[in-house]
């Protein structure tokens, strides 16, 4: 089974819409092998990075109605559902996992930044593929991201200000943070507003929504390859988190059928929250990630191998959660 290509998008950009998992995947794997063997790559400009990432977070929320913000209280249901698994059960979840590795501060801000921050945008490649309510959830972007924006960095000072999280230099932070998200977000805003007077700028948003893919594909590369080198002698340590963000995975699908089950929400509902849940967003945290100060440049390497590991899971979840949903729900359940 195939998603549904974006209307007016040829086969050539719809391809890597529709098999999303080996685009990031080898895009990952790629800027791995290539920090690996160039070292010299550590060398590369960050503004170059930074403007790598800046593009490709524009690019993937280009599909996410940003301008429809009061759509997300049409199904209030549905949106504390969402809401409470990402803005409560999640966090617990991602505190009891950052203790696993709280005395590596790098491997354990990496962790926190992925699993704090809810996946909006690719997420729905998956959703609509497993039979999920992918336009509820997408309703639900733009709240969620706003959420996102307080609940981030209150929680990440919240879960590490006894592992000396306030002592280090976040003067970079703010600038990051301004030319890496809010700017791209403001960007594909105003392009949406223009848009829907504008037929034509209609249709090419829609062409570069189709570019989500292969943009997170070779931003993540491109961060890999500059920063593992950078990071050298502490990437072996990469192998005490990845198992981290498995377990997460892990965890959340029964957690997120059991809070859509007692929501009383419909089956395809049911699987759009088990992978909101699930999914991370880890593009968007990259710009924070790459602001850390000396000492820390296995931070966007951690961001990396979660983006890596995450569309695995989601790949699973598509195989998994339509099946284990409509058993939980009885072979009379109606959607």
């Amino acid at each position: 089974m195939t998603a549904a290509r974006p209307e007016g998008v040829g086969p050539v950009l719809g391809w890597p819409a529709e098999h999303p998992v080996p685009v990031i995947l080898g895009g990952v794997g790629v800027g791995f092998l290539v920090g690996a063997l160039v070292p010299d790559l550590a060398g590369a400009p960050d503004a170059l990075v930074a403007a790598v990432v800046a593009v490709a977070i524009a690019i993937t929320l280009l599909p996410v109605p940003l301008i429809s913000l009061g759509r997300a209280v049409v199904d209030r249901r549905f949106l504390l559902a969402v809401v409470g698994l990402n803005v409560v059960v999640s966090p617990v979840l991602a505190l009891i996992l950052s203790r696993v590795v709280f005395r590596d501060p790098d491997l354990q801000l990496g962790l926190l930044l992925v699993l704090l921050a809810p996946g909006v945008g690719i997420v729905a490649i998956f959703v609509r593929r497993a039979g999920g309510a992918v336009e509820s959830l997408l309703a639900t972007a733009p709240l969620m991201l706003v959420i996102q924006a307080v609940s981030l960095p209150t929680l990440m000072v919240l879960f590490t200000a006894g592992d000396g999280f306030l002592s280090l230099d976040l003067s970079r932070l703010p600038l990051a943070v301004l030319l890496g998200i809010v700017t791209p977000a403001a960007v594909v805003t105003v392009v949406q507003l223009i848009a829907a007077r504008a037929p034509r700028l209609q249709r090419a948003s829609r062409r570069g929504a189709a570019l989500a893919v292969p943009a997170t594909a070779i931003a993540a590369g491109v961060v890999a390859a500059v920063w593992l080198p950078r990071a050298a002698e502490r990437s072996e340590l990469l192998v005490a988190v990845a198992p981290l963000f498995g377990v997460y995975l892990i965890l959340m699908t029964p957690v997120g059928i059991l809070v859509g089950t007692a929501a009383g929400l419909t089956l395809s509902q049911v699987r759009a929250v088990t992978f909101s849940g699930a999914a991370r967003n880890g593009l968007l945290v990259l710009p924070i990630a790459m602001a850390f100060e000396s000492g820390f440049e296995l931070v966007p390497v951690v961001v990396v191998l979660g983006i890596g590991i995450e569309v695995v899971g989601l790949f699973v979840y598509r195989l998994l959660v339509p099946s284990v949903t409509q058993q939980s729900r009885g072979p009379l359940a109606q959607d």
